[in-house]
């Protein structure tokens, strides 16, 4: 009786039913078929390594100027529409150093078809993902989720 509680919860711990689990990633749950566990992996790997379209450049900067704080091109990247001015943008880089949410690193994750763009930023101890929409007219964005 032992032995089968202490391999339980061994098998818990392992594949993540408690948390997160080094086998986790690479093992699926007991009746998914092959083929559905390989899509699993692919698709873990597709978000490590970014999927979907590549962003453009300047959305790639935009992310950057919110990471590093440059109110001023975000200002000029955000859609008009969204009256947003740079008083509003610096006060929340403000509110976001005094509680200790400078973002410290920001990784591209991919895409939502080609008018939205998954990034994840470091502020703090948190990861925090920002999806960046794009404008009808793809010039700037016009909604941060």
């Amino acid at each position: 009786m032992k032995l089968l509680i202490t391999a339980v919860f061994g098998l818990v711990l392992l594949t993540g039913a408690s948390g997160p689990g080094p086998l986790k990633d690479s093992m699926g749950n007991f009746f998914t078929s092959k083929d559905e566990v390989a899509l699993m992996r692919g698709e873990v790997a597709d978000l490590r390594h970014g999927r979907g379209s590549a962003a453009p450049g300047w959305v790639t900067q935009y992310a950057g100027a919110l990471c590093a704080g440059d109110s001023a091109y975000v200002v000029e990247r955000t859609d008009p529409a969204l009256a947003v001015t740079q008083a509003d943008i610096d006060a929340q880089f403000q509110r976001l150093h005094d509680n200790g949410l400078d973002c410290t690193s920001i990784r591209y994750l991919g895409s939502v078809g080609t008018s939205q763009f998954v990034f994840v930023m470091r502020h703090g101890q948190k990861d925090v993902w920002y999806v960046f929409t794009l404008s009808e007219d793809g010039q700037t964005i016009a909604k941060v989720e």
